[in-house]
């Protein structure tokens, strides 16, 4: 018997990774150039689908595979995205839409973070290590740390490069997370504790404030 091939298989083909993670590789979306497919680098999986530095107790008790993060940042995305229907205020995450299956394999689809000339929003890193960052973007940083708070955003990482400016037509900007949110926790307490979350945010922001203050010096 012929299997039908699938319509809804995304051919990303030879296309250029644009962007990556640890674990994962980033590629534009065949059609929309709105969006964004995050897949998992094939290295980093067993044949099961599972992440080939898990323990045994996250297969055993967690179901964990190597897509488990795309669960926690559509988790965290999809409530904000709730939230924001009708606010003016941007998102201090990007917006997740779900999934779609590709011939690379299942990829998260997400919104793509670009400046005006179309070209992907720099990272903290980027702007850190080229010294372009400008007293806008320090206050920005700041107010978007009050935002995190205020919003109880759960972010699961230190790591400079998964926070970009995105800088709009009239020289406004925000700084987005466009990676490693959404909570780790088996047990949620940060998303249970304000103020346990808050002092998690304040170690961030206390890091990048310091790798900022490093560079300058």
């Amino acid at each position: 018997m012929k299997c039908q091939q699938n319509p809804t298989l995304l051919e990303l083909g030879n296309n250029p990774v644009i962007a990556k993670g640890n674990r994962q590789f980033v590629y534009e979306h065949p059609f929309d150039k709105g969006l964004l497919l995050k897949v998992p680098q094939p290295h980093t999986m067993d044949a099961g689908s599972r992440l080939v530095t898990d323990k045994w107790y996250d297969r055993l008790f967690r179901r964990a595979t190597a897509f488990k993060g795309f669960m926690r940042e559509f988790d965290e995305a999809f409530f904000l995205m709730i939230r924001h229907q009708e606010s003016p205020e941007g998102m201090p995450v990007c917006r997740v839409f779900g999934t779609a299956p590709t011939d690379k394999g299942l990829a998260l689809v997400y919104e793509r973070i670009s400046d005006p000339d179309g070209q992907l929003s720099p990272s903290l890193g980027q702007l850190i290590a080229k010294d372009r960052l400008t007293p806008q973007h320090l206050s920005d940083l700041n107010s978007h740390f009050d935002q995190l708070s205020d919003e109880r955003v759960i972010i699961s990482n230190k790591n400079t490069g998964n926070l970009v400016y995105q800088t709009w037509p009239d020289g406004s900007g925000r700084w987005v997370w466009i990676d490693s949110f959404g909570s780790k926790q088996v047990i949620p307490l940060r998303r249970w504790v304000r103020s346990y979350n808050d002092r998690k945010l304040g170690q961030v922001r206390k890091k990048f404030f310091e790798l900022i203050d490093a560079a300058k010096g």
